[in-house]
């Protein structure tokens, strides 16, 4: 697989695991309900529909081939994003105050 492949294919990771995790942040209230029942299906389907629509993705950057540096670029983006948001909260939270 050439150089350019191996970028593109970590760049994808990468934005796709930021998306990831402000998907399940959009879906938090649906992800938490009360109900157990809308718990296990909202949390099935966004993993399910991710994964799909992920390995699409991969499909067309680099013909499906997977390798574990992808996972590790997914991770660091979910945690990136999970991290952002948790800053702006509190930004915006700290604003309100003034």
């Amino acid at each position: 697989m050439s150089l350019s492949t191996q970028i593109h294919t970590l760049l994808f990771s990468f934005f796709f695991g930021f998306g990831f995790s402000f998907l399940i942040t959009l879906n938090y209230k649906w992800i938490y309900h009360e109900k157990k029942s809308y718990q296990i299906i909202s949390t099935f389907l966004i993993v399910i529909s991710s994964t799909f629509f992920y390995f699409i993705g991969l499909h067309k950057v680099n013909y499906g081939i997977f390798h574990p540096y992808a996972v590790i670029a997914v991770i660091l983006g979910f945690i990136i994003e999970h991290s952002l948001h948790k800053f702006v909260v509190k930004k915006i939270a700290f604003l309100k105050k003034k």
